[in-house]
């Protein structure tokens, strides 16, 4: 598109105090006489842009126009190129977010590209834990055009306990934690959060809401989080965990070392006694607990309800 074309165009007359026409025809893959017209149409939307004769004349910006991408220090050029799966991919806006880094390059001196490039090819962010499922991107790509349109949407959706409903919402914005998506959404009984991959259906509907302007996604969501923290509550368990284990214990539950203790320990924070029960049976013969003594009761019986399901051959079968 010319558009497209045109910032491109402009951002590399910014990385250079003047560029051939031939140059310029050559990056962009178009013709020397394309470029003059794009050069036409860009002074006349008031940019200053001219042209000077002569061996080493060339195609230029004013030089107070020329400072926007100069002014990006090797460091700050780093911070935008970092390497990694950008999880704007997961809404449908991978292939743009390819197309505005492609036009920054091109914008970018020598010295600021050869940061750009390093920074790529030495940090690579991958925001997904292991084995973790796909995002249902077709749904976030609805979702997302929902949230800019300011478009009230019909949910079919399946909370944690598989309980399904049908509700009606305005979609205020999405956010991602840990590599999984919600929906910040206003209901009539306020705003509540959607797991993108617990939603069955998404419709748009032709009505549009009236957003509230105080509405702040980040300042919500701090407080959202905040209070989730709060109310799952905190239970602390003792163990001693094999050197292979520990480091997945330590990415998943906050775990901090017994120095005190006679052999090397460790505390570990569950959000409940039921999810201790639950991870420390599935983590086997890797850990021991010491306490709380209460806990090793349910372990046990727990455990002897596994041996017993498996034991009745005829129950399996």
């Amino acid at each position: 598109m010319k558009a497209d074309r045109l910032v491109s165009l402009l951002l590399l007359l910014q990385s250079a105090q003047r560029r051939t026409a031939r140059d310029l025809a050559g990056r962009l893959e178009v013709s020397e006489r394309t470029i003059y017209r794009d050069i036409d149409a860009l002074s006349a939307s008031g940019i200053p842009v001219y042209a000077e004769r002569g061996a080493d004349g060339g195609i230029a910006l004013a030089d107070g126009y020329r400072k926007a991408l100069l002014h990006f220090g090797e460091e700050e050029v780093r911070a935008i190129f970092v390497g990694g799966s950008n999880p704007l991919a997961d809404l449908g806006l991978g292939a743009n977010v390819d197309r505005a880094f492609e036009k920054l390059r091109g914008g970018l001196s020598d010295a600021q590209r050869h940061a750009a490039e390093k920074a790529r090819g030495r940090i690579h962010i991958d925001q997904r834990r292991w084995n973790q499922s796909d995002p249902p991107t077709e749904k976030l790509a609805l979702l997302r055009r929902a949230v800019w349109d300011d478009r009230r949407i019909e949910l079919g959706y399946e909370d944690r306990m598989r309980a399904q409903s049908t509700r009606i919402v305005d979609p205020y914005g999405l956010v991602s934690k840990a590599g999984v998506w919600y929906l910040v959404a206003k209901t009539p009984e306020g705003f509540r959060s959607f797991r993108a991959d617990r939603i069955r259906e998404v419709r748009e509907l032709d009505e549009r809401y009236q957003r509230d302007a105080s509405f702040d996604l980040d300042a919500h969501w701090r407080e959202t989080t905040m209070k989730l923290h709060e109310t799952q509550g905190r239970y602390a368990v003792v163990v001693r965990i094999d050197a292979e284990t520990l480091p997945m214990v330590m990415s998943y539950w906050p775990t901090e070392p017994l120095t005190d203790a006679d052999v090397e320990c460790f505390r570990v924070l569950f959000p409940s006694e039921d999810a201790a029960v639950s991870t420390l049976v599935s983590w086997g013969d890797s850990i021991v607990l010491i306490e709380p003594d209460t806990l090793r009761v349910r372990i046990i019986d727990h455990a002897q309800k596994i041996i017993q399901r498996y034991s009745d051959v005829a129950a399996i079968r």
